[in-house]
């Protein structure tokens, strides 16, 4: 019989194990999250297929950069709306569930995209993916915190992989494409995405202490475990102020991830010549290389959102992605590829310290909610930033690099915010730790 564990690792049926086989300080032991990582990638895996193949698709339907970025616009503001309600359902659904329902949705859309017959069938299956996976950020996320007391560390290694499904899909996508046809890709995602459902049933069944039926018990230690591994300077009530000043650093970094995700591979594909290959492989090994840089960003993120004064590492950072973004309206060739990386590096960091902060600023039992109005926010908002770099490069004569003049304007705006957070941040230092 598989033990019931609960959301911090202790076997409900061994309560001496979970009083001496704790962590060094004390607190009970976290059960594996591989699977839950996995599921991570895998939705960026089936997100990411799209950009990839978006040479191709412009082909296929004679579509310009403005109808396609709108196709992708609406399947990502679905993709963001459905984290609010997912926020909302998590008190009485096991976060767990919904990831794996996640999965096997995402495996069905990318299945109607390969047969679509035709582009409205396309745009109605892409619709359809955005609405499956819409889920998963706030489930996902809320597992993670809850198992680990929202520690930076492991909110790192969950964004770490799904770094990985983000830096594998332009290669697999434009391989499996140059070779067959861009349909392959999708039906591969497909089989992918319910292996990795059923490697989630192994897991055991978690006991969730945010749960509303959950044993009062349960969420007692929760809340113990969580004052434990917060920083002193914060409360477990939610801040209101702090919040907002972190969803608006929430919209703007959204903003920028789908306006940098969706034109990548054919701004690395129009400005370099370094692959001898066709445009679509091309475009897609070049971002795969962008991405991996931002694998190493989400760790040293991971580090940083636990430091005393993270805030102000926060804005130092988003400030730098301002330059990088601008930066890269000038750069070519292998300039251009040395600063898209640096740019992908320093954004992934400021990925899980944004996931940090939201669950700093929120109390236990707002924490689910919390992280689906972030994402809503994010993927939701964000979402017009594919619209728009598409108006704007098919503006600028299909120049590219225009889209990132654009993501430099929000970085700027990004890293007022941040500014006003990290003074902020010091203010409730001072008030709560006498001398600090």
């Amino acid at each position: 019989m598989v033990p019931q564990l609960d959301l911090r690792g202790r076997a409900a049926t061994d309560s001496a194990r979970s009083a001496s086989g704790g962590l060094a300080d004390g607190r009970p032991p976290v059960p594996s999250l591989l699977p839950v990582y996995l599921a991570h990638a895998t939705t960026h895996l089936y997100i990411g297929l799209f950009p990839a193949v978006l040479f191709m698709l412009r082909e296929t339907f004679s579509a310009s950069y403005g109808t396609l970025g709108a196709v992708f616009t609406a399947a990502m503001l679905a993709y963001g709306l459905l984290s609010l309600p997912t926020g909302l359902v998590l008190n009485r659904v096991s976060p767990l569930l919904v990831v794996r329902l996640v999965l096997v949705g995402g495996a069905a859309a990318c299945v109607a995209i390969a047969v679509a017959p035709n582009e409205i069938a396309f745009a109605v299956a892409l619709v359809a993916l955005g609405v499956a996976c819409g889920p998963y950020h706030t489930a996902g996320l809320t597992l993670v915190s809850r198992v680990s007391g929202n520690d930076a560390k492991r909110l790192g290694h969950h964004g770490m992989v799904g770094n990985l499904g983000l830096a594998l899909a332009p290669t697999f996508g434009a391989l499996l494409a140059w070779s067959v046809s861009w349909r392959l890709p999708f039906a591969v995602a497909a089989v992918v995405g319910l292996g990795v459902a059923a490697l989630s049933l192994r897991m055991p069944r978690l006991v969730d202490p945010g749960l509303a039926t959950g044993p009062k018990g349960d969420e007692a230690v929760a809340r113990a475990t969580e004052r434990a591994t917060e920083a002193p300077s914060r409360g477990t009530s939610t801040n209101l102020t702090a919040l907002i000043l972190v969803y608006a650093i929430t919209i703007a970094l959204g903003f920028i991830y789908r306006g940098f995700a969706t034109y990548l591979p054919a701004l690395a594909a129009a400005r370099t010549g370094v692959l001898p290959a066709t445009a679509v492989v091309r475009g897609g090994i070049l971002a795969s290389l962008v991405y991996l840089a931002g694998f190493f960003g989400q760790w040293w993120g991971g580090h940083l959102g636990g430091r005393y004064h993270a805030e102000t590492l926060y804005a130092v950072l988003l400030g730098v992605t301002a330059l990088l973004l601008a930066g890269t309206f000038f750069a070519v060739e292998w300039w251009l590829l040395a600063i898209l990386a640096l740019t992908s590096f320093v954004h992934f960091t400021t990925q899980p310290m944004d996931n940090v902060f939201t669950g700093r600023y929120t109390s236990l039992g707002q924490r689910s909610l919390g992280y689906g109005t972030s994402f809503a926010l994010s993927f939701g908002i964000g979402s017009f930033a594919a619209l728009a770099g598409g108006v704007v490069a098919d503006a600028a004569g299909d120049r590219l690099q225009y889209v990132w003049l654009m993501l430099a304007t929000v970085a700027c705006l990004a890293t007022v915010c941040a500014v006003a957070l990290a003074v902020l941040a010091r203010g409730l230092r001072r008030r709560t730790v006498p001398g600090a």
